[in-house]
């Protein structure tokens, strides 16, 4: 029963995403004690604030598909409960039960200068642990920063983080959630700083990160801005880091320039290019190296020739589903529909299965990527279903 409902997912986790979530009083019983909370180390993917109250991080669907919430007085959904159960609805209809995702250990920790671990990493999905290095990106400072990002907004909505987190509190941070075995991976991000600054904070992060797990194959990525010279990434791939991210968001550059004028003027659609280029030439083709994508706000058929250009390249793409949220330049505006979405994920992800580029001769990287943790994203969970229709097909033959 799982695995055929798996199949069904990717489309009812779309919508939710697209159209977010009511929750009845009953539904929030638990949250931020036995369930995890959400907790803004990034972005508000909400369409409605909700500073009174903590919010559920994550639903899971019966299949197993992780959902984000998205909070949306004006969505279809609701979710409350009855006893022990969480039940999605859509109008009178009951579509699913639900379940919140356990809250960590970690979560009720503090460093040791006493700062609460969750001011410093959130636990995203099943198990990645995640960073913001600084909460705050430069491209504010003149209103050019890219229409879909409320970085800079969120610290003033919530109070739950620290804009800049020392090197050492993250270690201890990473090293309570991998040692306790709740997290398998990690990512590191935060705004556009200037100069060297981002890269030196990396690689601080990283050898913190290295002396708290004992790990030296570090299993995460880092999603950052283009060093003004590329061979400095060359000091991260040494340090043990799986693989980076450098964000086009969009992949027209005409849609680049109008949606992110900050990145257009400081860096450069070129500049991204070729970061992607020189990192795969660093760190090996195969998917160790990708883009995301804000899914939504460019043509598919535009996104699609640049998920085929980059995955011959070696470099893989993450299409986000994206979420008009509050504080952002693009608030309220209305994204695609959740078939929309789906169509895309599954064109995208055959795309990437029969043109990503591997080097010859080396093993596939372990994933940094995984169904647990791609709450916004329908790529993992497209493949999946996939995967899981041929093996029906095969087993009834």
């Amino acid at each position: 029963m799982r695995d055929e409902l798996l199949v069904k997912e990717p489309l009812l986790k779309a919508r939710l995403l697209v159209d977010g979530v009511r929750i009845a009083e009953s539904g929030y019983e638990g949250v931020g004690q036995q369930f995890k909370e959400q907790v803004h180390h990034l972005f508000e993917y909400d369409f409605d604030l909700h500073q009174t109250r903590a919010c559920p991080a994550e639903m899971r669907l019966p299949g197993g598909t992780v959902v984000q919430v998205r909070l949306n007085e004006r969505s279809p959904f609701l979710i409350q409960r009855e006893g022990e159960t969480l039940r999605l609805e859509e109008g009178t209809h009951e579509i699913a039960t639900v379940e919140w995702l356990e809250r960590p250990a970690f979560y009720d920790l503090k460093t040791s200068v006493g700062t609460p671990m969750t001011s410093i990493a959130e636990l995203v999905g099943e198990d990645c642990i995640a960073v913001s290095h600084t909460n705050a990106c430069m491209l504010f400072a003149d209103g050019s920063q890219c229409g879909f990002c409320n970085l800079n907004y969120t610290p003033k909505q919530y109070d739950e983080v620290r804009i800049k987190k020392k090197a050492a509190e993250v270690g201890e941070v990473f090293g309570a959630a991998f040692n306790s075995g709740v997290a398998n991976h990690f990512e590191i991000t935060g705004g556009i700083l200037p100069g060297n600054r981002e890269i030196n904070i990396l690689e601080e992060y990283l050898r913190s990160i290295r002396d708290a797990t004992g790990l030296t194959d570090l299993p995460g990525t880092a999603i950052m801005t283009p060093p003004a010279d590329l061979r400095d990434l060359e000091k991260l791939q040494r340090l043990g880091i799986r693989g980076l991210g450098f964000n086009l968001e969009c992949f027209n550059p005409a849609f680049f320039r109008a949606v992110c004028p900050g990145k257009e003027r400081q860096i450069g659609y070129e500049t991204y290019r070729e970061a992607l280029r020189t990192a795969v030439d660093i760190f090996g083709a195969g998917g160790r190296i990708y883009s995301g994508f804000v899914a939504g706000v460019e043509p598919m058929e535009d996104l699609l020739e640049g998920v085929k250009e980059l995955a011959e390249e070696g470099v893989a793409s993450i299409p986000l589903v994206w979420s008009p949220s509050s504080g952002t330049r693009f608030h309220r505006h209305r994204p695609p529909s959740a078939e929309w979405y789906v169509e895309l994920a599954e064109r995208a992800s055959a795309l990437m299965i029969r043109h990503l580029r591997r080097d010859v001769g080396v093993p596939r990287p372990v994933p940094t990527r995984c169904t647990g943790c791609q709450t916004q994203c329908l790529l993992q969970d497209v493949i999946q279903s996939r995967i899981q229709s041929l093996q029906t097909l095969t087993s009834i033959s």
